[in-house]
């Protein structure tokens, strides 16, 4: 069996494992754009702010594909998918064929189109090689601009502000990642990032960039305020590699439509990852889930069914995790619900950066949101996964003797 991969990233890595593990005679490509083994990009900022060595945030060891036999083509673009002949066809010319294929080609940031966009000093963070330029950029700046109000963006600043920048936080809302997190939620990660230094404008955006002999000398901001800055970062979404596809004949909407297979319209084609659009629980829809540890597990379930096996995503839903200066942050479902029938519990939170909030419909565990305090994520998501109905321990879910893992023994079996 030939096996191609597109894409190094979690689901691509964790396909590939899994099929060796199935199948230790099959041939297995993996083929990236990037130059470098398997690495954590949720460490990125931390390996900026010092907080982590290069070392630290590589997922596998320089010898996992001689090891495991892989083939892994690095620095290379995939110009063309052609399922008819079962091949993949690289900018440079060379042909793949394939018995089983997987995209798993991730994401890149979104650029904005404004004046002064390309002069130096400008970054973006998704990529390793990004982060050493961001690096480099800050050990000769003094002042930094982040714009972007959710999780990258948050990420950015902190890490300018750890390499000892001046940093300014601009949020286009009138608060943190307000598509995940209430008032509560945004305050307690606000009032955190301040105590650090960093000065948040909300609802305030880039306009211009100014520059000087190329190299950007500050920012003109939506509300008219000059604001100086020698490095800016930007964070305001991200765009799915999927482009390469066009004509293809495998369906896409947002990302690539899958079943629960993860398997696309056409047979021997699989997604996982960023690009993968599987059914969400909560919404009752396909979408595009980002996060590392959904990545991973889509990137198993296609593995085994990729080597002959039969596993099936019972189905996915948000889950967002990260850490603001010691302060774990967790929300997954729909925990920002809008319409009628959900009810909101929050007990008697927050409790100074404690907070915990879950989110029923119909006595059904449908959302939640963690701060400070996030042991419980895991037992959570899988309560919300499996529909678990937590009307007869609402009146004590707050309580400090509550033990959830056991209510979900219970409820779940």
């Amino acid at each position: 069996m030939n096996y191609v991969i597109i894409g190094n990233g979690g689901a691509g890595v964790r396909a590939a494992e899994t099929i060796r593990n199935r199948d230790r005679e099959g041939k297995i490509t993996i083929i990236d754009r990037e130059s470098h083994r398997c690495y954590y990009r949720m460490m990125l900022p931390d390996y900026i702010s010092g907080w982590k060595s290069r070392d630290s945030i590589y997922v596998v060891p320089e010898d996992f594909y001689e090891k495991n036999g892989i083939d892994f083509m690095s620095s290379i673009v995939v110009q063309e998918v052609n399922p008819d002949k079962r091949q993949v066809l690289l900018q440079d010319g060379k042909v793949l064929d394939y018995d089983r294929l997987l995209i798993a080609s991730g994401a890149r940031p979104r650029i904005l189109n404004i004046p002064g966009i390309g002069s130096s000093g400008v970054v973006t963070l998704r990529t390793l090689d990004q982060a050493e330029e961001i690096i480099a950029l800050g050990s000769q700046a003094k002042e930094g601009v982040v714009l972007g109000g959710g999780l990258l963006g948050v990420e950015l600043a902190r890490a300018f502000n750890e390499m000892g920048l001046k940093t300014r936080y601009l949020i286009r809302e009138n608060r943190f990642w307000p598509q995940m997190l209430d008032k509560v939620g945004s305050s307690i990660v606000e009032r955190k990032l301040e105590e650090k230094g960093i000065e948040i404008l909300k609802e305030e955006v880039i306009e211009e960039i100014e520059e000087n002999q190329g190299k950007v000398k500050g920012v003109i901001t939506s509300q008219g305020r000059y604001l100086e800055a020698q490095l800016v970062g930007l964070a305001v979404g991200i765009v799915l590699n999927i482009e390469f596809l066009e004509g293809s004949g495998i369906s896409t909407d947002s990302g690539i439509l899958v079943n629960q297979r993860l398997e696309s319209n056409l047979e021997g084609i699989y997604a996982a990852g960023d690009v993968a659009q599987a059914y969400d629980l909560v919404h009752g829809e396909h979408r595009v889930n980002t996060s590392w540890m959904n990545a991973q597990r889509q990137g198993t379930i296609a593995g085994i069914n990729m080597s002959g096996g039969e596993e099936i995503l019972e189905g996915s839903i948000p889950f967002n995790l990260i850490n603001i200066y010691g302060i774990p942050v967790v929300c997954m479902g729909l925990d920002l619900p809008s319409g009628e029938g959900y009810e909101v519990l929050t007990g008697d939170y927050p409790r100074g950066n404690l907070y915990k909030k879950y989110v029923l419909k119909d006595d059904l565990l449908v959302g939640a949101t963690l701060i400070g305090d996030i042991r419980e994520a895991r037992i959570l998501e899988k309560m919300i996964i499996n529909k678990a109905s937590l009307g007869s321990h609402k009146n004590r879910l707050f309580e400090d003797d509550f033990d959830l893992e056991e209510a979900a023994r219970e409820l779940l079996g």
